[in-house]
């Protein structure tokens, strides 16, 4: 399956690195289409147009502003097409592509080293089969999951920058390590090796996070301690961060 790319920013550059096959690629600033390009042995298309000519699916990683004017171009020439526009529903997707299948997913950087979290609204467009390939394509990119689009903005705040959330929480643990007086690059080496072992046993023990925490922390022990210093503080952050991700998304 040829696929294109509208846009080669850094989620866009994160899908092709996970495909790792070549890709035709657009954007604003041509030298940012042949910077993705030569990083995945693809093409770098002088228009949009060009790079729905050249594929089967084309991904739209452009501005979610931009979805009229981009489907201008290419509506003709798309008979699949994948949209992580934020915000932009299958309901304006297909108003845009009426002559295409389209789909809505939410994918996350992990998607650069298959292992994303990627969401896709439980909606067939008509076409079981073509439905079934798309899965398929994003399968090679991690796990999929297909939900109702009503619960798109809640996955957003919890996949979609998940990535992020736990990046601050890796960065957080390392700045509270150096204070204490370890050096930088061993607190770097332990939190992620931390976070490593601790995301695959959360896996292995079916995402039960409560026995996990159970588990570890024996009663009257440091890890009850710090949980008590985190646990309000850390709910109420995420519940902030979740309100602020649905009202932006909405």
């Amino acid at each position: 399956m040829r696929i294109g790319l509208i846009g080669s920013g850094n989620m866009a550059r994160a899908l092709a690195v996970g495909w790792a096959r070549p890709v035709t690629c657009s954007a604003a600033q041509l030298e940012e289409a042949e910077a993705l390009a030569s990083l995945v042995g693809g093409v770098a298309a002088a228009t949009n147009s060009d790079v729905a000519a050249a594929s089967d699916v084309v991904v739209l990683c452009h501005k979610p502003k931009q979805l009229d004017e981009v489907a201008t171009e290419i509506a003709n020439g798309c008979s699949v097409v994948i949209s992580i526009l934020a915000g932009v529903t299958v309901a304006q997707l297909r108003a845009a592509y009426p002559d295409s299948r389209v789909y809505r997913i939410m994918p996350n950087l992990a998607v650069e080293i298959g292992q994303a979290t990627i969401g896709i609204v439980d909606d067939d467009a008509g076409d079981a089969a073509v439905f079934a390939d798309v899965i398929a394509l994003l399968e090679e990119l991690g796990d999929v999951f297909a939900i109702g689009e009503e619960h798109f903005a809640v996955l957003t705040g919890i996949s979609g920058v998940g990535p992020a959330y736990l990046a601050l929480v890796a960065q957080t643990q390392v700045d509270a390590a150096v204070a204490e007086g370890m050096n930088v690059a061993i607190a770097k080496q332990l939190v992620g090796s931390t976070l490593k072992g601790s995301s695959a046993l959360l896996v292995a023990r079916s995402n039960d996070s409560e026995q996990i925490c159970r588990e570890v922390a024996t009663p009257g022990g440091v890890t009850e301690k710090g949980l008590a210093a985190l646990a309000g503080p850390l709910r109420d952050g995420f519940t902030a961060a979740m309100n602020a991700v649905l009202g932006r998304s909405k």
